[in-house]
């Protein structure tokens, strides 16, 4: 599917859009030298905004200079996800993680993007790829898993090679005190591919080592049914990272440092 339709498709999906008053806030006084203004409305400017974005995840990875409340990216940290995931007849898991741990988010390469404007409003797409990404944390687990029957808690870790999605941003022009920011209204976000995933869970079969590598080693063959079963957790973390991470850099830049064509 191409990228303008997946973002006309994940727009679609959210809740309208909804008036903001935005509150004077604190602003960023001086453009960051590795950002360039972008033309929003010029459809050979997507390269300019995808190297934006790819600046701003990699410069601010470890956060926000000036701007409190915006944690690391890389490692970015998740307190909890629960998860309950039924793919018969090999999935029926409940699971629980906690202190989630993931290295790899800021070294994304954005591979093409989009704009599409209406009235009032800007929806932004992106095709990200993302070579490794790492995983840690703490693990409860209840359910089974292929012929596996699980009741374990313990520690997951796991990577992932070759990761690409879709992000679907709308943002639409709010002012606070005569300068122009963009507010975050929405965003989704899609896997579209990933090429291997290595798993370990320890503490299975009450620390039966045995049985626990043989299970980890059961998992890592059939990767493809754990990823249906991980597919929510990295959504729900993309997600997260996205929404936060957008939300508060577009309401601490002034527009214009982003974007040329908008006063």
């Amino acid at each position: 599917m191409q990228l303008h339709l997946i973002v006309v498709f994940y727009l679609a999906l959210v809740a309208p859009l909804k008036f903001v008053v935005v509150q004077a806030q604190k602003l960023l006084p001086e453009p960051p030298t590795f950002i360039k203004p972008c033309a929003l409305k010029d459809s050979q400017s997507n390269d300019c905004l995808a190297r934006n974005i790819e600046n701003i995840f990699q410069h601010w990875r470890n956060g926000v200079p000036g701007l409190s409340g915006v944690g690391s990216l890389d490692p970015f940290r998740v307190n909890r996800l629960r998860i309950a995931q039924r793919v018969p007849p090999n999935v029926d898991v409940r699971v629980e993680l906690r202190n989630m741990t993931t290295v790899g988010l800021s070294q994304a390469k954005i591979l093409n993007s989009t704009t599409l404007y209406n009235t009032g409003h800007y929806n932004l797409g992106f095709h990200v790829h993302l070579t490794q990404i790492n995983l840690t944390s703490k693990y409860k687990l209840k359910g089974h898993v292929l012929l596996l029957n699980l009741n374990s808690t313990g520690i997951l870790t796991s990577e992932l090679d070759n990761l690409e999605f879709y992000v679907a941003l709308r943002m639409q022009p709010q002012q606070a005190e005569g300068i122009t920011f963009m507010n975050v209204n929405a965003i989704k976000t899609d896997i579209a591919r990933i090429d291997n995933i290595r798993i370990n869970l320890t503490n299975l079969f009450n620390g039966n080592k045995e049985l626990e590598r043989s299970a980890n080693e059961i998992f890592n063959e059939n990767w493809r049914v754990l990823f249906e079963i991980l597919r929510p957790v990295l959504t729900q973390t993309f997600d997260s990272v996205l929404e936060d991470r957008f939300t508060k850099v577009f309401r601490y830049l002034p527009a214009k440092y982003l974007f040329k064509d908008v006063e």
